[in-house]
C-alpha cells in the first residue's frame, strides 16, 4: 500500500505591481504570512513579462507608475486571451470617481485605496480568486457539456446514417417486391378468372365472382401503392417544379373518364399553382375522388367545390353516405387502423393513407368531416399561390 501523503494544494500565485520598492516589500511580506504566493515587479513592462512568462492567479497593480501606468498595463493584459481572465485589483492613492470608472471600464474587478489594510487586502484577495475559481469550473463544466454534446451529436448522426441507409435498403426491398409480385400476382387473377369463367351459372358463381373481383382490385391497389410509397421519398426529396392545378385536374379527368366531375367556375382556381410533383398530387386527387365516392350513394359523378384564397386551395366534396362515427373519421387515414377495413373505404386500400401524406407534403391537409348522422364532406387544404 502506498505511504505516499496526498500533494499539498499550490499557493495562489499573486502578481504585486508597484514602482516603489517599499510598497513592493510591504505586500509581498504581508501575502507571504497569509499563505500567497507573491512575485513583485517593479514596472509595467516586467509585470507583462512575468504574466505571460507564467500567468498569476490574480494581479495587485498599482496605477501612478512611470513610463507606463497601471491602466495601460491593465488594458494589455485584457487585450491578450491567455491573460484577460486573470482578476486585476489596483491599488491607488486615486480617490476620484472618474479614475474607478475608468479602472473598471478596462476590467478591473476591484480598488484598493492606500493606505490599505491587510485584512481588507486578504478578503478582496479571497472574494476575487474565488470568483475565478467558479468561473474556471463553470468553464471547465462548459467545455466538459460542449465535448459531452459533441460525442453525442456523433452518434446521433452515426445512427441517422444507418437508419438513412436502412431506409433505402428498405425501399429498395419494397419497390423490388412491389415489382416482382406483379408477374405472379397476374398469373394468379387470370387463373382465378378462368377459374370462375368454368363454373356454371349460379347465385353462387356470380356471389364468388363479385367478391374474387373485388379482392383482385384491392390487391393491384395494394401493389400499385407499395410502388408509390417506395418512391415516395425521392419524389418528395426531388421538390419537383412549379404545377398548374388546373393542369394537374385535366390529367385526372382523362383518367377518371368514366367519372364526371364537375367544379364550379373560379377564376382564381384556374390560375392557382403548386410546387412540387405534379404526379403525386394527381395521384392524391384521384384518391380523394374515390374516397368521396367510396361515401356517397351516387358513384357516377362527383360535384368538388373550390375556393382559393391567398396561398391557399380547399377543395370540398359533399358526402351523403357517411355512417361512420366522428370518432372514428380519422382513423381512415392512418396506415395500421383496422377501421378503414370495415367501412366503405375498403376496396381503397392504403389510398387515403398516402392521399393525405401526399397533401401534407403540399402544406396542406385532408379530413373528414360529420355534418349529419350520414352527411359530411371531405377537405383538401393545399398550399401554392395564385398566379397574377
Amino acid at each position: 500500500m502506498s505511504t505516499d501523503a496526498p500533494a499539498a494544494p499550490e499557493s495562489p500565485r499573486i502578481l504585486i505591481v508597484d514602482d516603489t520598492p517599499p510598497n513592493l516589500e510591504l505586500l509581498s511580506g504581508m501575502l507571504y504570512s497569509r499563505g500567497y504566493e507573491p512575485r513583485p515587479v517593479l514596472s509595467g513592462r516586467q509585470a507583462l513579462a512575468a504574466a505571460r512568462a507564467e500567468p498569476p492567479d490574480l494581479v495587485l497593480l498599482d496605477i501612478k507608475m512611470p513610463e507606463m501606468d497601471g491602466f495601460e498595463v491593465c488594458a494589455r493584459l485584457k487585450a491578450e486571451k491567455s491573460l484577460q481572465d486573470i482578476p486585476v485589483i489596483f491599488i491607488t492613492a486615486l480617490t476620484e470617481v472618474a479614475d474607478k470608472v475608468k479602472g473598471f471600464s478596462l476590467g478591473a474587478v476591484d480598488f484598493v485605496t492606500k493606505p490599505f489594510q491587510a485584512e481588507e487586502i486578504q478578503a478582496r484577495i479571497d472574494t476575487h480568486l474565488r470568483i475565478r475559481m467558479l468561473q474556471r469550473r463553470l468553464q471547465d463544466q462548459n467545455r466538459n457539456l460542449e465535448r459531452l454534446v459533441a460525442e453525442r451529436t456523433s452518434q446521433l448522426e452515426a445512427v441517422h446514417d444507418r437508419l438513412q441507409e436502412w431506409s433505402g435498403l428498405t425501399d429498395d426491398f419494397l419497390n423490388m417486391i412491389s415489382h416482382e409480385i406483379r408477374t405472379p400476382t397476374n398469373g394468379v387473377l387470370a387463373m382465378g378468372e378462368m377459374l370462375l369463367d368454368l363454373c356454371p351459372p349460379s347465385p353462387e358463381r356470380s356471389t364468388f365472382g363479385y367478391h374474387f373481383r373485388l379482392s383482385s382490385l384491392r390487391l393491384r391497389h395494394l401493389i400499385e401503392d407499395s410502388l408509390l410509397i417506395a418512391g415516395f421519398e425521392k419524389a418528395v426529396q426531388s421538390g419537383g417544379t412549379q404545377v398548374a392545378f388546373s393542369f394537374v385536374l385535366d390529367q385526372v379527368r382523362d383518367s377518371m373518364e368514366e367519372i364526371q366531375i364537375r367544379m364550379e367556375p373560379d377564376p382564381a382556381r384556374r390560375t392557382f399553382v403548386l410546387q412540387g410533383d405534379g404526379r403525386l398530387l394527381q395521384k392524391a386527387l384521384e384518391d380523394c375522388i374515390r374516397l368521396g365516392m367510396a361515401f356517397s350513394r351516387e358513384k357516377k359523378s362527383v360535384n368538388i367545390r373550390s375556393q382559393a384564397e391567398n396561398n391557399l386551395l380547399c377543395l370540398r366534396i359533399s358526402l351523403d353516405d357517411l355512417s361512420v362515427s366522428e370518432q372514428q373519421l380519422d382513423q381512415i387515414f392512418q396506415m395500421e387502423s383496422p377501421m378503414r377495413l370495415a367501412t366503405a373505404a375498403e376496396s381503397l386500400g392504403l389510398a387515403p393513407v398516402i392521399a393525405r401524406k401526399i397533401i401534407s407534403f403540399f402544406g396542406g391537409e385532408l379530413r373528414l368531416v360529420k355534418a349529419g348522422e350520414e352527411s359530411g364532406y371531405l377537405e383538401a387544404v393545399l398550399q401554392g399561390a395564385v398566379r397574377r
